[in-house]
């Protein structure tokens, strides 16, 4: 009889949330565990997490002798970091300490994100088993597992994504376009879906669309703005991010090809191929095609090493959805406990290596409690 019982509220549609949520948290916890019990404190020193947590507490009201000074950043470096995510690790702060108050967020962005993006492919007919497609988007790329549990604004980015585009299938254009101006405030790429759907709206021809387009840009003028009056610079976000871009493309593939790193050269050109034909197969779906293809393009002229996390944002169309005949076949289910394997595998050591030193954690922990 157990059984049963938990085989029907499993099979339900309406315990879905549930389920999903769950998942996306227990793929934390697991993370957690280990992480914890080695240091606890590599729960929140992973990059950029102490960042996010600085401007949480200071808004951007930055001293000359903040916590971060032996790292030669300067005040306006803060600017890098928009808004959105600090905002809502500060409002969560009221009633936990900074460090906790970021991990919940990023949990429930996380289990949000998972529910959003099983309502959009459970919608658009876009997977044959969105559940098992929700739960493989909690673990592909091996990179997301870190950015879905640590500080982070992947997650939080997501859920606006997945929501525009639930708002805009339904066409409530100012609510599809609201959320793009809030991603924009979240991560500076949020620009970039709306000229997907600028895009998408040319090619359908939805023409009454195009007029509420001007609601996205409002919330980064507007924090732009603000750093004109808090910095001085109108333009302050890219004064640490100007060298990101390469004006010719591919030049990571082709600056470790011609120095004779052969396995990086070879990781690179495969996530240019493979993406670039996941976009190709997402052609039956106008939006989700021009969001993967613009932000593909956009990455061809990413300069930067860790190009993998740039491509987060389309890498729920790209992969879980391009690629699911392959995906949803019994084999890779038959395998998913070695991809479990080799995703924490992967994680750990990265964490431990791309953290806050731990001589500045008790700085900025000290900054975070006056």
């Amino acid at each position: 009889m157990n059984v049963a019982f938990f085989r029907r509220i499993f099979s339900q549609e309406s315990y879905r949330p549930f389920w999903l949520v769950l998942i996306s948290t227990l793929s934390s916890i697991g993370l957690y565990v280990p992480l914890y019990l080695k240091d606890p404190t590599l729960l929140f020193r992973h990059w950029d997490g102490p960042n996010y947590l600085y401007v949480a507490k200071t808004l951007y009201q930055i001293p000359l002798d903040h916590p971060f000074v032996s790292y030669k950043t300067t005040q306006a470096y803060f600017a890098c970091h928009l808004p959105l995510y600090p905002l809502l690790i500060r409002l969560f702060a009221y009633v936990l300490d900074y460090p906790a108050a970021m991990l919940c967020v990023t949990l429930l962005s996380s289990g949000l994100a998972t529910y959003l993006f099983y309502l959009l492919i459970k919608e658009s007919e876009a997977v044959s088993q969105p559940f098992w497609s929700a739960v493989l988007f909690l673990f592909l790329p091996v990179r997301w597992l870190t950015y879905h549990s640590l500080g982070a604004t992947e997650p939080l980015f997501l859920v606006l994504v997945f929501g525009s585009m639930l708002c805009w299938r339904r066409q409530k254009y100012a609510w599809a376009f609201a959320l793009v101006g809030l991603s924009s405030v979240t991560r500076i790429v949020g620009v970039l879906v709306g000229v997907a759907y600028l895009c998408t709206a040319i090619q359908q021809k939805r023409w009454k669309a195009i007029p509420w387009m001007a609601i996205m840009p409002v919330p980064l003028l507007l924090t732009f703005a603000f750093y004109a009056y808090q910095f001085g610079d109108f333009w302050a976000y890219f004064s640490w991010n100007a060298k990101l871009l390469d004006p010719k493309p591919l030049k990571v593939f082709l600056a470790y090809a011609s120095t004779n790193n052969p396995h990086h050269a070879e990781l690179y050109l495969m996530m240019y191929v493979i993406y670039g034909a996941g976009v190709w197969m997402l052609r039956r779906w106008p939006l989700f095609f021009w969001y993967g293809a613009v932000f593909w393009v956009f990455n061809l002229f990413v300069f930067h090493e860790d190009l993998s996390r740039y491509y987060l944002p389309i890498t729920p169309f790209v992969l879980i959805i391009a690629y699911d005949k392959v995906l949803s076949h019994r084999a890779l289910q038959i395998m998913f406990p070695f991809l479990l394997f080799g995703v924490y595998a992967y994680s750990l050591p990265l964490i431990e290596q791309n953290a806050l030193v731990d001589w500045v954690w008790p700085r900025l922990l000290d900054a975070l409690h006056h």
